[in-house]
């Protein structure tokens, strides 16, 4: 399996329940944002990926055929230095994102709905609804 095929079987595989760290947790949510505005290099030569593997290996091997700037990823996320590491593993581990900068597709519904629900509380009243 190629590296595309290997990410969209992960993508293919998105569940709901990965959402719940992010109901109470805002560092996740800024984390997965910041995501996006990652520069990500790939590794050449790719390879393939045995499909032999289980689901777990799978995925450490996609990631390991990336590199970015971590720091980078940091200071766009607002995190603390110490803090960068834990929060790309969570990330990662939760699957919310994707060695290809991309993001969940669920989590980013999820994103828009509260950006949604703000920008809806912060018209004034009285202004028509388009």
């Amino acid at each position: 399996m190629n590296f595309g095929e290997v990410l969209a079987h992960f993508k293919k595989k998105e569940d709901a329940e990965s959402l719940v760290p992010l109901i109470e947790d805002q560092v996740l949510r800024k984390a997965i944002a910041a995501w996006k505005s990652v520069k990500i290099t790939f590794k050449t030569p790719i390879g393939d990926c045995s499909e032999d593997q289980d689901e777990v290996c799978k995925w450490e091997w996609l990631w390991s055929k990336i590199d970015f700037n971590t720091n980078h990823f940091g200071v766009v996320a607002g995190l603390k230095g110490q803090d960068i590491e834990p929060t790309l593993m969570r990330l990662r581990g939760l699957r919310l994102i994707y060695p290809d900068g991309t993001i969940n597709v669920l989590a980013q519904q999820y994103l828009r709905s509260i950006v949604m629900t703000h920008l809806n509380k912060a018209k004034p009243k009285g202004q028509p609804q388009k």
